[in-house]
């Protein structure tokens, strides 16, 4: 079984089809998206439709969740309440779109070579952010398990996103992996996803590839600047340089 991780493609569609480009060349039986499909970018639709149509499964990410409570409790009608930001990412989303990704579970999870792999945007039970040099007791959190999961146990092999870095940890024996950001990567200028194979029974194998896809990053600013999504200047400067963009 070899099965494709990502996450937080955040409306980027040149990198979403150059990641599911390079999937199809590889053999793989189950495609897993960790959420953030939309926020930041320009093609929050497109990535929508295509994820439904491509992913055996979908987790929901925080942007997916925020947006989605706040059109939700707003009765699907965006007010001054909200940013100009927030309304933007409102209104460039019908309600059925909005539905769908307030349906999105928190977490899925299976077992592979006898270990329970346990996949979610941020943290078992909500959306903290732990990053690869957190206290250990936080990154510890990460193999818990929560009201959402199926197996009430904590897990050998602990997968999220969110942070939009990609890496490996061993913990105590366990397997702490950040599977990075297609669509708004903070670690290089390339677009991360990862690579699980192994049987269903134990002592089959297991293995973890990380995968970087270039991607034509100015297709990627031309489509933002076209409709001038916003905080356009952050958001072309994360693409060319993988930094964070904070405001002020």
């Amino acid at each position: 079984m070899r099965i494709a991780v990502m996450s937080d493609i955040h409306g980027n569609l040149p990198a979403l089809e150059a990641v599911l480009g390079d999937i199809k060349k590889r053999a793989i039986d189950k495609i897993i998206c960790l959420g953030d499909l939309i926020g930041k970018g320009p093609s929050s639709k497109e990535v929508i439709d295509i994820c439904q149509n491509e992913c055996d499964v979908v987790v929901k990410g925080n942007w997916d969740d925020f947006i989605y409570r706040a059109y939700a409790a707003s009765n699907w009608k965006p007010t001054d309440a909200f940013s100009e930001g927030l309304r933007w990412y409102m209104n460039s989303l019908t309600p059925q779109y909005l539905e769908y990704l307030g349906s999105l579970p928190h977490s899925t999870e299976f077992y592979l070579d006898g270990k329970l792999v346990r996949l979610f945007h941020a943290h078992p039970r909500n959306y903290n952010r732990y990053f690869q040099d957190s206290p250990i007791e936080q990154r510890l959190e990460l193999f818990d398990f929560s009201d959402f999961s199926k197996e009430k146990e904590t897990a050998d092999v602990a997968i999220y996103a969110d942070i939009h870095s990609a890496y490996l940890q061993m913990i105590q024996g366990k397997y702490l992996i950040n599977v990075g950001s297609v669509g708004n990567p903070l670690d290089i200028t390339q677009a991360s996803y990862i690579i699980l194979e192994g049987g269903k029974n134990k002592d089959s194998g297991f293995g973890v590839q990380f995968i970087r896809v270039p991607y034509d990053i100015e297709k990627a600013i031309e489509l933002a600047r076209k409709i001038n999504v916003p905080d356009l200047d952050g958001y072309i400067s994360e693409l060319r340089t993988a930094k964070y963009f904070r405001r002020g």
